[in-house]
């Protein structure tokens, strides 16, 4: 394998420190640490282990950690920094909510990245670049995951990472809070020499392309004192929607069956909560081209918007203005979604990933000052450009929403109708009157969110060690300052300016079709401003004459849409800083070694706001800006301490050590917590280590839970008492009881289901720290008859406690209804109206609390091997020396519990269920021979349940037969590597390369591919 001179002796050096970097995939890293002693001194230099100050000649920790090297990464074509760990069982990608009622917000996360250990939430998993903490990208309003400091990992350039190290559990008491499911830390090269240029092409099935390239360029100055290596890289990638996405556009949804269409159990009776699985689900609520009716409400599931002649009719989607047939599809027993017809498609509308363009640029410098000094200075200038291309309509009317986006009514006389139009719906009403129109407005154009972020951090740190009683003790002082800065646009409907443009008539002074307040002395009257001064009644629909008319009915027109729609802009500023240093040395030793120890210090100061323009408030919502932070003063102490050693000769104690770890959290928002850790390395034998470690640690309330003003939202709720959720629930006897005490009849029908109710959510500055404790015991085997094996099992056990959730109009709902105490405190959260129905408006009110509990539980399995062909056993002797390598790396991990619950009672535990499947394995195997690699990479999840509260005859597929179980599914990549010369790599891959693609029970809970993905990549080296 050719590489540059000065990287590959870096590489091989990690390497020499721990099999964990030569046990791989080929010629990569990708495995658990090794069990392996190091005891080389005179040639090993002594360096920190993640969750660690003290420097340590080998890498052994008492939690598991993984680790990927840079060959593993490249090799593979991966282009964002996110990739390399997406391929550890137990690691996924944040997701990127947006909370609701603020538009504005909407555009604050697009494109971003951000890391999930265990699936425990973004927030609670530390990322770190070279040990330390890096600045969010997280917005206030909503952003990569879930409110916290989660890192954006498109700021790490991919050409610089060495190695990233992943500890599963722990690392808080020397990193400080929010490293409760544990740490990613990203550690980049220094000290480069040479020039690389690296260029990879990625088609996803032919529905998008992605383009990367990246520079790395380093070298020495001032006679070998100093070296500055310089990373650049620019990515791109196109937005995908959703309707181009084969396994997206064939959608299935599981939906109650229409009378006559359920599957009747062994005692012939259909289940309540039964669902039937079908094809192209639709919502029968409206059209895009606008479904017309005779009264206000529609709902074609249940003939309710039908003419009297027995048709549904819309306007014609061309937009010729005409009235034609409007298909219901085939009514499931839903009152909203049918399959197939003319009705809402979401999938029309939805996107299934945000394009970008990012460019980063990076800085890595250190300096020799004097003999003993060194200073390191790293500097990240990053943008990003997002965008969402828009398929969301700007506006929904329809019967059974409220408000603003009720139905609209229209006048047979309306100028915009043709005569055919006008004629048959006065044909229909018999005679001239008013109709309603129900419509997604998508032909007022695209709802593109733009987002632009720009990220500028700098980092200086000064090292340098000194002596004392024939001691040697590093020390390292450093301070850095972070700034992100997200800019969004998003594009708004001016709801009063929308009423008036459709408010149009014959002016008779021009004799054309213009608006009435236009030509109306006072009409303005009737729209009264309440938003707080943003407007009043004399410009809130801008001075008259200038409203343009819009057509509801066919194409509009440049002029109308120029005067109903608005940029909604929004700005969010993220800042951080962090003076910190610590010390660390062996201050004594025991028979058995040095006793390591490190102690140290750090001021964290967090701040982020949001700035919105205002404009949110001509829609009705509320648009206040956000703003907040907080300061954190913390003091750690940590410990190596070896009991037993190799030369101590004692039968069954080859070795044992004590790691310790305290660390004392001062912050002036949360409190004051004590976190800590305590942990065992154990080897009866020289082959075999077992470890052990105990944490207790915290996470701080976010900005974005601590600040968020109170604002309106809208939500869905499942609501318990709905006679399809009656049996659901941890106790479905204590459910029903206290629907039926609410005074609700079994058979009721709730129609917050499928249309939003109106309230409040914010948050609340008296949250408390989150509290967790975590514990994990391993086991680590090298043989010594077969080198370069080992195996390795890990059982991890967090508890969470106290833990913020932010509780949402269900969760409310859950709470009062599953509760042994009804009614309690979550009763009063929410109103029903005398009908039992939840009000349009004023619904509810929700927000962020300290009541959440969690338990996990899992194991980790892996299995590693590598050697050259002559060496592997049985087979050896069929191959010679230069038949190449072959190496393999299985891992397994195994979820065994995940139980939450939002108020201590309603224990619910998930695990089994799918997106949260019970077992999940990947393999990889590599075969190198000379300057060519080739590997195989096998990523496999569980089958999974259905629902793991599931009923039987409860989940009925499109063939009508009971299902409860979602299939496993199992993916293959191939790729290649071919080094051309000591200069040029080539490099190639297939992701999916079987073409595996969804069932309709796997769409239907949203499981999909792109299909076949390929990828091309060269890399050149100077």
């Amino acid at each position: 394998m050719f590489t540059n001179t000065k990287l590959a002796a870096s590489v091989k050096l990690a390497c020499a420190l721990s099999a964990a970097l030569a046990v791989s995939a080929g010629n990569h890293a990708f495995a658990q640490e090794a069990a392996s002693d190091v005891t080389d001194e005179a040639t090993v230099e002594k360096i920190q282990v993640t969750g660690s100050r003290i420097s340590r000649v080998d890498l052994e920790a008492t939690q598991p950690i993984s680790y990927i090297d840079d060959s593993y990464i490249r090799d593979r074509g991966m282009t964002n920094a996110i990739t390399a760990v997406l391929d550890l069982p137990g690691v996924i990608a944040g997701v990127s909510p947006q909370i609701g009622g603020n538009t504005a917000a909407n555009g604050q996360a697009l494109g971003q990245n951000t890391i999930n250990l265990f699936g425990l939430g973004s927030q609670r998993t530390l990322t770190l670049i070279n040990g330390s903490r890096f600045i969010s990208s997280n917005s206030p309003v909503g952003g990569g995951g879930a409110p916290g400091g989660q890192v954006d990992v498109n700021n790490i350039p991919v050409a610089l990472i060495d190695r990233v190290e992943v500890m599963k559990v722990g690392g808080a008491p020397v990193y400080g809070a929010d490293a409760v499911a544990g740490v990613v830390n990203y550690i980049l090269k220094k000290d480069y020499e040479g020039a690389e240029f690296s260029y990879d092409y990625t088609s996803l099935n032919g529905i998008a392309s992605d383009n990367s390239f990246r520079a790395l360029i380093g070298g020495n100055f001032d006679q070998d004192k100093g070296n500055i290596v310089v990373a650049l890289e620019y990515n791109e990638t196109e937005n995908i929607a959703a309707r181009d996405v084969p396994g997206l556009a064939n959608d299935w949804g599981s939906f109650t069956p229409a009378e006559g269409d359920g599957v009747p159990n062994a005692d012939g009776v259909v289940p309540n909560n039964q669902v039937l699985l079908v094809p192209d689900p639709r919502a029968g609520i409206l059209s895009f081209s606008g479904l017309v009716t005779p009264g206000p409400t529609a709902v074609t599931n249940f003939g309710l918007g039908q003419w009297s002649d027995g048709n549904f009719y819309q306007f014609d989607p061309a937009g010729s203005g005409s009235l034609v047939n409007y298909d219901r599809g085939v009514p499931t027993g839903n009152s909203v979604w049918a399959s197939g017809g003319d009705g809402l498609n979401l999938l029309e509308t939805n996107t299934a990933r945000e394009g970008y363009e990012r460019y980063n640029l990076s800085v890595i410098a250190n300096y020799e000052l004097a003999e003993d000094l060194n200073l390191e200075v790293t500097v990240f200038s990053n943008r990003s450009d997002a965008g969402n291309q828009g398929y969301q309509a700007l506006q929904y009317n329809s019967g059974v929403f409220s408000g603003a986006s009720d139905a609209l009514s229209f006048s047979t006389s309306n100028p915009f109708l043709t005569s055919a139009s006008r004629s048959q719906l006065e044909g229909l009403l018999g005679g001239e009157g008013d109709f309603y129109y129900h419509r997604g407005w998508t032909n007022l154009g695209q709802r593109e969110i733009i987002n632009e972020s720009s990220v500028n951090s700098y980092r200086a740190e000064l090292t340098s060690f000194f002596d004392i009683a024939d001691r040697t003790f590093d020390w390292a002082l450093s301070y850095q300052k972070g700034i992100s800065s997200v800019y969004s646009q998003d594009q708004g409907l001016n709801i009063p300016k929308f009423f008036a443009a459709l408010d149009a008539g014959i002016n008779p002074e021009t004799g054309e079709i213009d608006c009435l307040y236009n030509y109306t002395d006072g009409y303005e009257g009737g729209f009264v401003a309440e938003n707080h001064g943003l407007t009043n009644s004399e410009n809130i629909l801008g001075a008259q004459g200038t409203c343009a008319a819009l057509n509801p009915f066919g194409t509009p027109s440049q002029a109308s849409l120029d005067y109903i729609k608005y940029n909604d802009q929004g700005q969010t500023r993220v800042e951080q800083s962090i003076l910190q240093g610590y010390i660390s040395g062996e201050i004594f030793d025991l028979p058995a070694g040095g006793v390591g120890f490190a102690t140290g210090f750090e001021r964290r100061t967090e701040y982020a706001e949001f700035r919105p323009d205002g404009s949110n408030e001509l829609e009705g919502l509320s648009d206040n800006q956000t703003s907040g932070g907080y300061t954190t003063q913390d003091v750690y102490a940590e410990a190596i301490i070896p009991i037993f050693s190799s030369d101590m000769d004692i039968p069954g104690l080859h070795t044992l050590s004590i790691d310790t770890s305290y660390r004392y959290i001062d912050n002036d928002r949360a409190g004051q917590d004590n976190i800590w850790a305590v942990g065992i390395n154990y080897r009866p034998i020289e082959e075999v280590m077992v470890r052990y470690n105990v944490t207790e640690t915290v996470r701080a309330p976010a900005i974005t839970e601590l600040f968020l003003p109170v604002v309106e939202d809208s939500q869905f709720a499942t609501d318990p008492c709905d006679e399809r959720n009656l049996d659901s629930g941890p106790n479905p006897d204590v459910r029903k009881a206290n629907c039926a005490a609410e005074g609700l009849p079994t058979d009721f029908s709730s129609i917050a289901q499928n249309a939003s109710r109106r309230g409040f959510t914010g948050g609340n500055d008296a949250l408390e720290n989150e509290e967790a404790k975590s514990m994990n015991v391993g086991i680590i085997y090298t043989p010594g008859w077969a080198e370069g094996l080992d195996f390795s099992f890990d059982y991890i056990d967090i508890e969470l406690t106290n833990a913020i959730v932010d509780f949402e109009l269900t969760d409310i709902m859950n709470a009062c209804y599953d509760a042994t105490d009804y009614p309690n405190r979550f009763c009063d959260q929410f109103e029903r109206e005398a009908d039992g129905q939840l009000p349009a408006l004023n619904a509810f009110t929700s927000g962020y609390v300290n009541a959440a509990i969690r338990n996990f539980k899992a194991a980790e399995y892996t299995a590693n091997y590598k050697n050259d062909l002559t060496d592997y056993p049985v087979i050896g002797d069929f191959f010679d020396g230069d038949d190449g390598a072959l190496s393999f790396r299985f891992s397994f991990f195994k979820l065994i519990q995940d139980e939450v619950s939002n108020t201590g009672f309603d224990f619910n535990d998930d695990h089994g269920e799918w997106g949260n499947p019970d077992l999940i394995a990947n393999g990889q195997i590599s075969y190198t021979i000379g300057d060519f690699i080739t590997f195989l990479d096998i990523n496999y999840t569980d089958r999974t349940s259905r629902d793991v509260e599931q009923t039987p005859f409860q989940y009925i597929d499109e063939n009508g037969n009971p299902y409860t179980e979602i299939p496993s599914r199992t993916l293959f990549d191939l790729g290649a590597v071919f080094h051309v010369s000591e200069q040029v790599s080539l490099r190639g891959s297939v992701q999916n390369v079987l073409g595996w693609s969804p069932s309709p029970k796997e769409t239907a809970i949203g499981r999909f591919t792109y299909g076949r993905t390929f990828n091309v990549g060269v890399t050149a080296r100077f």
